[in-house]
């Protein structure tokens, strides 16, 4: 093999190496979310002109707070359920549809046609993929 071909070869599988494969499927991307149902407290908050984000990729939940202010959970989807644990305990998530840090488990109600429903013990939070 020439130099050339060699390099092009070796940039190749270095990307191929370092490429993370995500398995989310139809979970995975940018949510919205839409509308927060509270259940200690029987309201529901419509939040359509609100920036309230969840960005889903890998095994990494991104709460986008603000343009330059994130927080990060960690999930594992099984069966149709959706487990979500934050890495700092400290910060309130309930705007975010989150109300117990350690572990808050989600029953996946619909997830498709670009509208997701997910209900833990506390809320109903829905989303549109954005």
């Amino acid at each position: 093999m020439n130099k050339t071909t060699t390099i092009i070869f070796m940039a190749g599988l270095l990307f191929c190496a370092c490429q993370k494969e995500d398995n989310n499927g139809e979970l995975g991307g940018f949510w919205k979310i839409t509308e927060i149902e509270d259940f200690a407290t029987a309201t529901t908050i419509n939040t359509t002109e609100e920036s309230r984000f969840w960005g889903i990729q890998l095994d990494l939940l991104e709460i986008r707070i603000t343009e330059y202010n994130c927080h990060y959970c960690r999930f594992n989807q099984v069966g149709d359920s959706l487990f979500v644990h934050t890495i700092d305990d400290k910060t309130d998530l309930k705007d975010y549809g989150i109300y117990d840090n350690e572990n808050e488990r989600y029953e996946i109600i619909q997830l498709g046609d670009r509208r997701m429903v997910l209900r833990s013990k506390h809320a109903k939070v829905s989303f549109r993929k954005f």
